[in-house]
């Protein structure tokens, strides 16, 4: 029989992993942050290490760090015109986007006469529209609150990423330290191989919303539609959620291509739409996500389903990179540690 002693310390682990839950959870957003800065600081990894070989890795790591500012600083000035513009317009504009969106899905209710059901869940959709969209038009007007909170976030990030950079040596070694000889060879492995594919799902990350974006907002631009920098910039932002991201960045481009542009050109940009989105699953997503990041598809799907019900957008962002951390723990570490305590 098990013994008091032997309940007292199971009930201690137990009481022990669940404030350590508790804890890491109320601190999600500080972890958020730092996982975040510990991506930035593997994709920039590579160019440190080509500059490290003629400076300092210190030098090399400011001068790293500096580029990417300057570049980022560089796109920011670049977009933030027409962004801005864009974006000042579409919340001015929002009132009559509401009415023109319910006019047209009212329109839609003559095609479903024939069908009661139908017709029924045009006409909540056409009532509802308005509202949706001037609640979004709500969350716009916060624009200026949210730009400060992800500045302040963007510099919290980067000095993050920066430390990290100039100590992530330092602790790996420490790290190491503690453990037993005979594990250090494989954690070392390990370590390299979590920061190969993280610094490849950043730079995939970053090139793949690039392509689509600037595919669909130069379609629609082409077509003439309002807002097309924008809707855009949308389409790059979300497009780091696989499959999800699409879906999210659909729901916003096409109501708003229908309350500006009519039936006709929603359809066409739905097209458009599928069109880019396929190319991208099929041929860019596929190269960048399973041959860099070494994931299936299934598990890139499923992690992205569990990371964003767990913990929101934010969660959905860094699901693909978190599994490949774990898949390279459970490959390298846990797998073969089992098949040794087998023999």
């Amino acid at each position: 029989m098990t013994s008091v002693r032997g309940w007292v310390l199971g009930a201690s682990v137990v009481a022990v992993a669940v404030a350590i839950c508790a804890a890491v959870w109320a601190a999600f957003s500080a972890v958020l942050l730092l996982f975040t800065a510990v991506l930035l600081s593997a994709g920039l990894r590579p160019l440190i290490d080509r500059l490290a070989k003629r400076m300092p890795f210190g030098v090399a790591a400011g001068a790293a760090f500096g580029l990417f500012a300057i570049v980022v600083l560089g796109i920011a000035f670049a977009l933030v015109q027409p962004l801005g513009g864009e974006l000042v317009k579409l919340v001015q504009a929002v009132p009559d986007y509401a009415a023109a969106l319910q006019t047209q899905l009212a329109k839609a209710q003559k095609f479903f006469a024939a069908d009661q059901t139908a017709r029924q869940i045009a006409s909540a959709v056409a009532g509802s529209a308005g509202g949706a969209v001037s609640a979004l038009g709500q969350r716009l007007l916060s624009g200026p609150t949210f730009v400060a909170t992800a500045l302040g976030d963007g510099v919290l990030i980067l000095l993050l990423a920066v430390g990290w950079t100039l100590s992530a040596d330092d602790l790996q070694r420490f790290v190491l330290g503690l453990m037993p000889p005979a594990m250090r060879d494989d954690w070392q492995g390990a370590f390299a191989e979590m920061g190969t594919r993280l610094g490849a799902y950043v730079q995939g990350v970053v090139l793949n919303g690039a392509v689509v974006g600037v595919a669909m907002g130069g379609a629609l631009a082409l077509m003439g539609t309002p807002y097309a920098v924008l809707l855009g910039f949308i389409t790059a932002i979300f497009q780091a959620i696989p499959m999800i991201g699409a879906l999210i960045s659909g729901l916003v481009i096409l109501p708003v291509v229908l309350a500006t542009s009519g039936w006709t050109n929603m359809w066409i940009a739905l097209a458009i739409f599928g069109v880019v989105q396929g190319i991208d699953q099929n041929v860019l997503s596929p190269i960048i996500f399973g041959q860099r990041v070494q994931l299936s598809f299934l598990l890139i799907i499923l992690s992205t389903i569990v990371g964003g019900t767990l913990f929101g957008i934010a969660g959905a962002f860094l699901a693909v990179p978190a599994a490949a951390v774990l898949q390279v723990v459970i490959v390298r570490i846990v797998a073969p540690a089992l098949r040794k305590a087998q023999v």
